[in-house]
């Protein structure tokens, strides 16, 4: 997956989102392609789910750490 793909999937979200969380996870993903990570349509979603605070960042990190192997 690259960065264009990550983007092309928050996209579909666009119109259903505020255009500041739109803005803060194209950060996101922007920040996670410097070090070769992308960000996938559930990762998305969670980020999404956060923004809406359906879901804790530290809740979120701690699912990041894991899902990437990263201590």
């Amino acid at each position: 997956m690259k960065k264009a793909k990550s983007i092309a999937i928050l996209n579909r979200y666009k119109d259903e989102i505020p255009k500041e969380l739109y803005e803060q996870i194209l950060w996101v993903i922007g920040n996670q392609a410097i070090e070769d990570m992308f960000l996938d349509e559930e990762d998305i979603k969670a980020l999404i789910a956060q923004g809406r605070g359906k879901v804790k960042a530290d809740e979120q990190v701690s699912r990041f750490k894991k899902k990437w192997g990263v201590a």
